[in-house]
């Protein structure tokens, strides 16, 4: 009986938590893949470029929603049995609220699991994807990132063109060069196009005319064209390797920075390393804390929405107190260890009052309508 009963109730909160979840994360997803299609639209992105960019979210959305899933999943299987008088019915076969919350308490562990393999594998991988694949596209399609009627700038030189035509033509051109501040010049061109050379982007732009100065005498400087070539050295951060930033690394590189680090760096490491650590154990915090407060009390039809509010509540502060401690450790060192005790004693506490009320009086004690 108690096997069957596990079971049942394993799997009313796995497909509960996990259904929302997914419901959430879909949601989410969709409108943060809106802000990319813009890269389709007007910026000449290909479809599994843009597919890649979206699923490289999914990790990191996961990792968010995930815990908020499972404690609405939670309440939402317990607060059912309770009004539907399945709970009842379990304190009936003389099954300890110990007893009842264990499948609750195992899914949790779960999904903690699950939460590690994302934080210390998936996420900083997709992180990685995401960035390389963006770097990689801003240093490929510089000429699609030129957007007719809109003024751009690019490492230094900002720049107009009335239109582009199909063939990447560039009409009505206005380009202001402020990569050396005493030799600014300005660029007028009726076209021209954007090049991309192994050395880096290129301008050709035919019939126009540069404007300078001397910063001698200063005097201005007056050159017409017919053709005239620009060329946009790539930057320091191109040409040299890109530096990761810290949810981009995996665990071992943020506990162990290199020597070259600064300090405030290395705390930033650090802090995100914990983070990893701390956050997925929050799931079972959530848990143990919904249902010692949930299976307390008399017990009443209407349900228990007065006390699922204050899990709610207690669940939120959790969140919220871990995530500041952990952000503050930059600068304090010391309170990650504070955090690491804040997450410690509320999962034992909670669990040792769900254990204390099962072998307290019966909940059916007094009122029972």
């Amino acid at each position: 009986m108690n096997k069957i009963l596990n079971l049942y109730l394993f799997r009313q909160l796995s497909f509960s938590s996990i259904g929302i979840t997914l419901a959430l994360t879909a949601a989410i997803w969709l409108t943060q893949s809106l802000r990319f299609l813009d890269l389709i639209i007007n910026r000449g992105i290909t479809l599994g470029t843009f597919i890649k960019f979206i699923f490289f979210l999914l990790p990191d959305l996961i990792s968010i929603i995930l815990p908020i899933g499972t404690l609405i999943g939670v309440l939402f299987v317990f607060n059912r049995l309770y009004v539907e008088s399945e709970w009842v019915a379990f304190k009936a076969l003389g099954l300890s609220h110990i007893r009842i919350a264990l499948p609750a308490i195992f899914f949790g562990m779960l999904v903690v699991a699950f939460l590690y393999s994302i934080n210390l594998y998936f996420l900083p991988l997709s992180f990685q994807k995401f960035k390389d694949l963006e770097h990689s596209f801003r240093k490929t399609t510089t000429a699609m990132l030129i957007q007719p009627g809109e003024f751009n700038t690019l490492r230094g030189i900002t720049f107009y063109a009335r239109q582009r035509q199909a063939n990447g033509v560039l009409k009505g051109i206005l380009i202001h060069d402020a990569r050396d501040k005493e030799k600014e010049i300005t660029i007028n061109a009726e076209q021209g196009i954007l090049l991309e050379m192994p050395e880096g982007a290129r301008f050709v732009l035919v019939k126009g005319n540069r404007q300078g100065y001397d910063p001698k005498t200063g005097q201005p400087n007056l050159l017409s064209f017919n053709q005239y070539t620009l060329d946009v050295a790539p930057s320091d951060s191109d040409i040299k390797e890109r530096h990761r930033k810290p949810h981009e690394r995996f665990l071992n590189e943020l506990l162990n920075p290199s020597e070259t680090e600064d300090l405030l760096f290395a705390n930033k490491l650090k802090a995100e390393a914990h983070q990893r650590l701390l956050m997925p154990f929050t799931v079972l915090g959530f848990i143990l804390i919904s249902l010692s407060l949930f299976q307390r009390g008399e017990y009443n039809r209407r349900g228990r929405v007065k006390r699922i509010s204050l899990a709610i509540v207690l669940c939120v502060l959790l969140e919220a107190a871990m995530l500041g401690l952990v952000h503050l450790s930059e600068k304090l060192p010391l309170l990650t260890l504070i955090a690491y005790i804040l997450c410690g004693s509320v999962c034992i506490t909670a669990f040792f009052f769900l254990f204390e009320r099962s072998a307290g009086r019966s909940m059916f004690e007094g009122n029972s309508s």
